[in-house]
């Protein structure tokens, strides 16, 4: 692209950091197809003249966009607008290839403060064969389409005028139920169905209840780590939030106080505490017993909700299950989310709240506001799906299957990487967090992009961090999408790309 300057506009007296807003802008241009795939950019020395800014704002913008795969660099052909390497440039009269469809990172609402950073990138296309140990991910291969397309059929074949038009805000009574017998056998939760509201996955009922309960001046705490998703859902709105360290027995409650005052805020300004006690995210630890009880207590004694997201509860590998936290139903305190899309398939988008009763009527008004209902002939299939046995029977087999997969992983980590890699969360859920010995001080981003070059995509951990990121690589490995066979072979790869010699290029 040589000098051709850039269509980059910056706002000097915004609160947005410049670089934040070279990202941002560079993001808009490659999505609206301005840049395309191989275009080359212009060099930092050059589109810091063009914009009168520091040479510093331009390198440390596309330091960020190439962590984040929207740019690369290469030695001698400068840095180019990510795509497939060796296309040739449009034939006269060819169309342009679309531009790929990079993910926008959220503007950041605290001057770029790091509780909104980083946006994770999307997953890698099958077509090239690349292996992705992407968390979150099931097997998708293995869903009994044919039983499903069954309960679908059956569905449309009952379906009338009340499922065909708008339904219930709260959702279907024949899904509702069949939760709350699943609730009651494998957590221990004991709700009737009219606490039972359906959503739009679990991400949806947890903006519904952060709008329910928190104002201006409120307080939401949350886990550190936490996922970068949560964070921007609740910083959109009107509360301060302040993390709360996690370790090997979850959130430390007896940190929540100390934490919300050295950021500046009242403790019993607190609304709401989010937490993922059965699989933390993303350290895969379990909450134990007291700190439930101490969590609880401190809820009822601030006037606070706490939010009980039940990530990947349904696939624990060792270890006695524990009740959920909404099980002890004595202070009246958690709401229970939960989801289908990590044991059926994220497309479904059912999810659920288990709400204490007082928050049924205002839960339920913003739903209704909102999107008036969840589809209900794929709730009547679902409540089809579960009452034939089909679902227990599909979470046995994927629960044998997934063992299996956590097994060849983390003998394959052990054969790489010895006895000193650092492995936590494998006693449940669908990843562990796994943080390489003898590396104090590489690179993960780094250690990431060699393992990319090689076709093997992992997630360097310490964006989920906001206080105290970990001192040595770690990496956040999902396994529930591969094959023994890929996890094996991208485990060695991973291998070959920490051997790397640090600055080696590829052939």
């Amino acid at each position: 692209m040589g000098t051709t300057e850039l269509l980059i506009a910056l706002d000097r007296d915004g609160s947005v950091p410049l670089q934040q807003q070279v990202c941002d802008q560079f993001v808009a241009l490659v999505r609206s197809g301005r840049l395309r795939p191989g275009d080359t950019v212009p060099a930092s020395r050059e589109l810091a003249r063009q914009l009168d800014v520091s040479r510093t704002v331009i390198l440390r913008a596309y330091e960020l966009l190439r962590a984040n795969g929207v740019l690369t660099a290469r030695r001698g052909s400068g840095t180019k607008v990510a795509g497939i390497e060796g296309r040739e440039p449009n034939a006269a009269g060819q169309p342009a290839p679309r531009a790929p469809l990079a993910p926008q990172p959220p503007r950041p609402t605290d001057a770029g403060h790091t509780l909104w950073q980083p946006w994770e990138p999307p997953p890698m296309p099958r077509e090239g064969g690349a292996l992705d140990f992407r968390h979150g991910t099931p097997a998708l291969s293995a869903f009994p389409v044919a039983r499903w397309r069954q309960s679908l059929a059956e569905a449309y074949g009952r379906a009338d005028d009340a499922s065909l038009g708008y339904g219930l805000a709260e959702g279907s009574p024949a899904l509702r139920t069949e939760i709350a017998t699943l609730v009651r056998q494998a957590r221990a939760l004991d709700a009737s169905p009219e606490r039972i509201v359906v959503t739009n996955g679990a991400t949806q009922a947890m903006d519904i209840l952060v709008r329910a309960l928190v104002g201006p001046g409120d307080v939401v705490v949350i886990e550190d780590p936490s996922h970068t998703v949560l964070r921007q859902i609740f910083g959109a709105s009107q509360a301060a939030v302040v993390p709360v360290p996690v370790d090997e027995e979850g959130l430390r409650v007896m940190d929540i106080d100390t934490r919300v005052r050295a950021a500046g805020h009242d403790p019993a300004r607190v609304r709401l505490a989010y937490v993922t006690p059965s699989h933390q995210f993303p350290t895969g630890c379990v909450m134990s017993q007291s700190r439930r009880r101490a969590l609880v207590e401190w809820a009822h004694a601030r006037g606070a909700t706490v939010l009980e997201d039940d990530y990947h509860n349904e696939y624990a590998f060792s270890g006695e299950r524990l009740p959920a936290l909404a099980a002890d139903g004595r202070r009246n305190v958690v709401v229970y989310v939960g989801s289908f899309s990590k044991t059926l398939f994220p497309a479904l988008r059912i999810g659920y709240a288990i709400l204490p009763q007082h928050l049924v009527r205002p839960f339920l008004g913003i739903k209704w506001i909102t999107d008036r209902l969840t589809p209900t002939v794929e709730q009547e299939a679902l409540a089809h799906f579960i009452s034939s046995g089909a679902y227990a029977r599909h979470i046995s087999k994927m629960t044998r299957l997934y063992r299996e997969r956590r097994r060849r992983l983390l003998e394959a980590l052990y054969e790489h990487f010895g006895a000193g890699v650092r492995i936590s969360g494998e006693a449940a859920g669908l990843h562990v967090l796994v943080t390489l010995p003898g590396l104090r001080g590489r690179d993960e981003h780094e250690i990431a992009r060699r393992a990319a070059r090689l076709g093997v995509r992992i997630y360097p951990a310490s964006g989920y961090y906001v206080l105290d990121p970990p001192s040595e690589p770690a990496f956040l490995m999902g396994y529930a999408a591969l094959s023994t066979a890929r996890i094996t072979e991208g485990t060695a790869l991973l291998a070959a790309a920490v051997r790397e010699p640090s600055g080696a290029r590829p052939a």
